[in-house]
């Protein structure tokens, strides 16, 4: 009896024992398994550390990354108004250099003075001077007669209606803008400022509770420095004001008889072209001649008086000289006669 027992009892063990070898082997895989994925994601996610990546964390990886790029879509184009805001906290300084030029240089330069004053602008500078009508060496007939330059500080909002009052009364040759942006130079200047006032006022407070000659004096030595610092940077912070708040123009004004193509132009209209300006140059010297006849006449008239006396005077004098070798002649003639 107990041989049978033994007998059934020795294979249930085996069994057991087998299943629990089975389950054991099942979960040490499953630990592995588990520890590499652990160490492939954290070596996925410690790859910007230094960390070298596994091959499962490699497509882990990738996956990831395909997946963000799909999911990224292309920035839409944010609207103007965004963008005037975006820059609303902006410190701009604009500047604008034009050259333009007018056939009616007299009436151009006032009404740019008076379009100025309208928009709340000033003038900073001004200078005018003839250029007696020389021409360009482009071979188009520029005449230029008169040049204007001027320097036109405008209200930053106003800068737009300027520049197209300018383009409606002139022919724009060119034309070129540039931004600076100080916003970082004007932030910085004003933290620096802050915290200054805040040094002056403990200053003050200490003032007030030195006692010694000596601590008043060497408070009195930073405090001056500190003011100093302080009145620096107020005036760089105004200059920046002015300069942000009165954007810059460099205008330069050309009074010509003919506006200058925009377009380039052929040999035969240059050929053409040439040609009518001779024709008008011819007629233009005529007419200059004329001008200067009729001014000079007086002198003309003087000159002429003057010159025809001289020439009486000197026949006056040929006849005499002439009368008197005459007269000599015959008489040596009438004395080898004699003899």
């Amino acid at each position: 009896m107990k041989k049978r027992c033994v007998m059934i009892v020795l294979p249930v063990v085996a069994m057991m024992s087998v299943l629990l070898s089975g389950c054991g082997n099942s979960g040490t895989k499953f630990a592995a398994v588990a520890n590499d994925t652990a160490a492939a994601e954290t070596a996925a996610y410690d790859y910007d550390g230094g960390y070298m990546l596994s091959s499962g964390a490699v497509a882990m990886a990738d996956e990831a990354v395909e997946y963000e790029y799909d999911d990224m879509a292309e920035p839409a184009e944010e609207p103007a108004e965004l963008q005037n805001d975006a820059l609303a906290g902006r410190k701009l300084i604009k500047n604008v250099n034009m050259n333009v030029e007018t056939e009616q240089f007299d009436a151009l330069v006032p009404n740019l003075q008076n379009q100025v004053a309208a928009l709340g602008g000033y003038i900073e500078d001004m200078s005018s001077y003839s250029r007696n009508g020389n021409y360009s060496s482009d071979y188009i007939g520029t005449k230029y007669l008169r040049y204007a330059n001027m320097t036109v500080r405008i209200p930053q909002q106003n800068l737009d209606a300027f520049l197209n009052e300018v383009g409606e009364q002139s022919n724009i040759v060119s034309r070129s803008e540039s931004v600076t942006d100080v916003t970082l130079q004007y932030v910085d200047l004003e933290s620096h400022k802050k915290a200054l006032t805040t040094e002056q006022n403990r200053l003050l407070e200490l003032m007030e509770q030195a006692q010694s000659v000596e601590d008043i004096i060497t408070i009195e030595g930073r405090l001056s420095e500190v003011r100093y610092q302080i009145e620096s940077m107020e005036s760089q912070l105004r200059t920046y004001d002015n300069k942000i708040d009165y954007s810059t123009v460099y205008l330069s004004i050309d009074e010509v008889e003919r506006y200058t193509p925009t377009e380039e132009i052929t040999t035969g209209e240059r050929v053409r072209t040439g040609f009518m300006d001779s024709v008008k140059g011819v007629g233009r010297g005529i007419g200059n001649f004329a001008i200067w006849f009729v001014i000079n006449l007086p002198y003309l008239i003087v000159w002429a008086i003057v010159i025809v006396i001289i020439l009486l005077v000197a026949r006056i004098v040929i006849r005499k000289i002439a009368k008197r070798r005459a007269k000599k002649a015959a008489a040596e003639q009438k004395e080898d006669i004699t003899e």
